[in-house]
């Protein structure tokens, strides 16, 4: 007798939700029965872990989500590619940093024996964020050949800025992105295609695309996307003749604001850019640590409180400081989508606020966020808070 039956999760299921393992054994009514949940990635042990059975149906429960969330890793983030095509930044891996696969293994102890591995299973989990509504229904399936996002599929930024968005690819298919410019009167000016098709596996299917106009324009080999053209949509020819979903792209011309881009983890663990396109606000916040001193000195004949040049003397010395920055940004009146959309913002693990060209993590000092409707808030700009997290130290005395 022993273990009789080990159900894992199934599905595209997330690291970032529960994952309950279910197992039986023919021997859970003994007196000091345990099962023994151990778990592996790549072949090492992460956890063991003695479950007792649960006394109405003798079945043991694992939760093996906070154990596998932690070999999940956001250091692949990359703002610029230096090869063709020069749209496609990453394409995350599925071993660790878009997805995990672990190895579940169950035993035995009881009568002071422990036996281990008596079944086993194998199981990846996506880092994704399951929806407020609707856990458990939605699939990250679901964007198979789509925007790997929950924004409008619209967006609104400068002539040569950055616009990170996610792409969920099809196995086994083959990718030709391609855009479409307009002018003003909303004529097509052209169709352009990039010169690098994609070939999808399961390994590579997550795309992390930038479809800003200079990577396009990179990517193409020209320079098709000007000051003359007032928007464009970009969409990938799937097969050779299969158009996929489209992002249409508005290019902005107000010079009153230097716009500040948020690259951020969306809710489907990949980056795309929140433009904020109205003023920023520069503040800083400086942490003092100082002692106090007498502010006179004894002299052989009087009691002096500044010197000849007079100079007084300082009752408190500022021997270290610390000096932290912060950003007040804001954006011109979201949507409601838009506001939907920007409540993973709030919540993303990693941001990177791009300035002069580089990228700086940043952390969101926002902790509460209202989900703004025009029904009931009329136009409303967005208006976040982030820290700079770049400490620098003061002079030391």
């Amino acid at each position: 007798m022993s273990i009789t039956s080990l159900i894992n999760p199934s599905g595209e299921i997330s690291v970032q939700d529960d994952l309950w393992h279910i197992a039986s054994s023919d021997n859970s009514g003994q007196t000091d029965f345990k099962f023994v949940f151990d778990v592996f990635v790549n072949g090492l042990q992460l956890v063991r872990t003695k479950v007792f059975p649960d006394p109405t149906n003798g079945k043991g429960y694992f939760n093996a989500s906070n154990v596998v969330r932690n070999e999940i890793t956001f250091d692949w983030f990359t703002p610029v590619s230096s090869v063709q095509p020069e749209y496609l930044l990453s394409q995350p891996s599925t071993s660790g940093q878009i997805a995990q696969t672990y190895n579940i293994r169950v035993g035995e102890d009881y009568s002071g024996i422990t036996t281990l591995n008596m079944a086993s299973g194998n199981v990846k989990a996506y880092n994704w964020i399951p929806p407020v509504f609707k856990r458990r229904q939605q699939t990250i399936s679901t964007f198979d050949g789509k925007y790997l996002t929950n924004r409008p599929k619209s967006a609104k930024v400068k002539l040569g800025d950055k616009l990170m968005i996610p792409f969920k690819g099809v196995v086994g298919e083959t990718y030709v992105l391609r855009f479409k410019t307009y002018n003003a009167a909303n004529a097509l000016i052209a169709t352009t295609s990039t010169s690098t098709s994609l070939s999808i596996t399961s390994s590579n299917n997550f795309l992390q695309l930038d479809i800003g106009s200079d990577a396009l324009n990179a990517s193409a080999g020209a320079t098709p996307i000007t000051e003359s053209v007032a928007y464009y949509d970009v969409y990938f020819v799937v097969g050779g003749t299969t158009e996929s979903e489209s992002f249409r792209v508005y290019l902005t011309c107000d010079n009153r604001y230097t716009p500040v881009n948020l690259h951020f983890v969306n809710a489907f663990g990949m980056f795309e850019t929140a433009c904020f396109n109205k003023s920023s606000r520069l503040s800083m916040d400086v942490e003092r640590k100082g002692f106090e001193q007498r502010d006179y000195s004894f002299g052989a004949s009087s009691v002096s409180y500044y010197d000849a040049n007079k100079v007084y003397r300082e009752s408190k010395i500022n021997y270290g400081s610390k000096t932290n920055h912060s950003y007040r940004l804001t954006m011109d009146y979201p949507t409601d989508s838009e506001y939907q959309w920007l409540s993973e913002l709030i919540v993303s693990p990693q941001i990177y606020m791009e300035l002069d060209g580089s990228y700086y993590p940043v952390s969101i000092k926002t902790s509460n966020y209202e989900y703004s409707k025009y029904q009931n808030n009329q136009l409303r700009a967005f208006e976040i808070e982030v820290d700079v997290n770049q400490t620098r130290n003061g002079y030391r005395r």
